[in-house]
This record gives C-alpha cells, structure tokens and sequence, in this order.
C-alpha cells in the first residue's frame, strides 16, 4: 500500500457493529483493535461493544476534503486496519478501511463461532498419536 504523505488536517469518523448469526445477533463485550495501515501498524484504539453489539463512535485523522477537489496522486481519504475478537468466536481481519473527512464510516463485523473444542477447523487438536508394533501400520484406536 502506498503511504499517504497528504497532511492529515481532516477528522473523520468510524464506528464498528459486531454482531453473529449472519448479522442477526449484536454480539456485546467483543474487542475492536484500530491501528494505522501505514505499515507500522501502531495501536490506536481498542474498543469494547455495548450491549447494542456496537462500539462508540471514534475520531480518527484523515486528509482534508479540500485536498480531494483537485486531482492528484494521494487519495483523499486515509486508511485503518481494524481486529475484531470475541471469546468463543473466530477472529475477524478488516484492511485498509477508507476514513474521509467529515465522514462517519459504519464497518459491519459478523463474527462466526468457534466448535466447542476451541479450534477453527472443528479438529481435536490435542489427540497424541497412537503407534503399535507394525504389521498392519500400528494404528490401534480406530477413528
């Protein structure tokens, strides 16, 4: 991603819905992580959802919405990579979320529940593998 060297005399705003279930179910307590997507990838905010599934609405810097009204090389707007984790749920990745001045940005997270085991895949991760004395391979369990 090419870095943004417009300066950043604008505010935009971003505001994070989590919710499960494909959308229907908010999902409270869930952490929202904001950092820059300038490569550094310095903390900004850590954001915790209300009962409602949703965070507050947060400031963040982006260039000034005079600086679009002429062509050029930098877009006008900067951009913000967002974590979003729950206990229980699988975490969720959002890159380059676009911030414009004056702008308030409704990012959408619908995290998906873990297995009961903990694991993404719905694998046992924690089962030792079971070796006998050869002949018919060893394996002595069954599956």
């Amino acid at each position: 991603m090419q870095e943004n060297t417009t300066p950043m005399a604008g505010t935009g705003y971003l505001a994070v819905q989590v919710t499960t279930a494909r959308g229907a179910i908010p999902l409270a307590g869930a952490f929202v992580s904001i950092s820059r997507d300038d490569g550094g990838n310095e903390l900004l905010y850590t954001l915790k959802t209300g009962a409602d599934g949703r965070t507050e609405r947060i400031a963040l810097a982006a260039p000034a919405r005079a600086e679009s009204q002429s062509p050029s090389d930098v877009p006008p707007f900067s951009t913000y990579n967002l974590v979003v984790e729950s206990r229980g749920y699988g975490t969720a990745n959002y890159n380059h979320v676009p911030i414009f001045d004056g702008v308030t940005a409704y990012q959408q997270a619908d995290l998906v529940p873990l297995p009961a085991n903990g694991s993404p895949d719905g694998l046992t991760q924690n089962r030792p593998a079971q070796f006998g004395d050869g002949g018919d391979f060893g394996v002595q369990g069954g599956l």
